[in-house]
């Protein structure tokens, strides 16, 4: 294979690569392969490493010089999206068993705000469904039947959520039935079917069918949708009478 010469001296393309920082860039400045420009620098001698350039990077984001433009964020989004079946580098393997306990570890430590569902003190995104095998029929049946769309903001398609209307630590018996199960999104999931708390939920979608069959009580479900929140009220109530009381000499 030929090798195709520059006319641009070798001099003027190292100064543009450690100004531009990227042989990608450099090639695009003068309308030329990279491989032909990555190939010029390596003679030359400057061409970084794939270690220096993964330090380099990381030292520039975590100084927040590093900046992602929108266009490059969707042609990384398209290269992704063709990164299916055989196409994928990691199709067909299996992490070892040393690799697992250290994905186990570091997942461990994502607490707080390391968490990618953490924001603003609060988690906004619940875990998946139950992983329980018989769930899965019920979690696709209850999405196809309601036309893969969210019951609150009437929003089609994205990532969604099988919501159970009756929560399973209210009455287990209610986790399989098709009935007490709608189609949520991630946002209405966590804002408005768990009241921004996880622990309370929306009574309101509890239907007098839903009542009748497992024999519950209206008023006693809406003390339990609420129960987190009043709980909280009450202990800083609390707090702030024992603060405010005088503590009175012995006589």
């Amino acid at each position: 294979m030929k090798k195709i010469t520059l006319t641009i001296p070798t001099e003027i393309l190292i100064k543009d690569y450690l100004d531009l920082g990227s042989s990608y860039k450099v090639a695009e400045k003068y309308n030329v392969s990279a491989s032909t420009v990555r190939r010029i620098l390596k003679e030359s001698g400057v061409l970084r490493t794939q270690n220096e350039a993964v330090s380099i990077r990381n030292k520039r984001i975590k100084s927040g010089t590093y900046v992602r433009t929108k266009e490059w964020k969707e042609h990384m989004s398209i290269i992704a999206s063709k990164r299916t079946g055989n196409k994928n580098h990691f199709f067909g393997k299996k992490h070892n068993d040393i690799t697992k306990q250290r994905i186990g570890i570091a997942s461990k430590k994502r607490t707080g705000k390391r968490n990618g569902n953490y924001k603003n003190g609060k988690y906004i995104r619940r875990p998946r469904d139950f992983k329980v095998g018989e769930f899965q029929p019920i979690r696709n049946f209850v999405f196809n039947r309601d036309n893969h769309t969210c019951f609150y903001c009437k929003t089609r398609g994205g990532h969604l959520h099988a919501h159970h209307i009756i929560p399973y630590w209210v009455k287990n018996d209610a986790f399989l039935d098709q009935e007490n199960i709608i189609t949520i999104c991630t946002k209405c999931h966590f804002s408005k079917a768990h009241l921004s708390n996880w622990h309370c939920f929306d009574s309101n979608l509890i239907t007098e069918n839903l009542i009748q069959k497992y024999s519950l009580n209206r008023e006693r479900l809406n003390e339990l949708a609420l129960f987190e929140k009043r709980s909280d009220s009450l202990n800083s109530l609390v707090i702030k009478r024992e603060e405010s009381e005088e503590v009175l000499p012995l006589d």
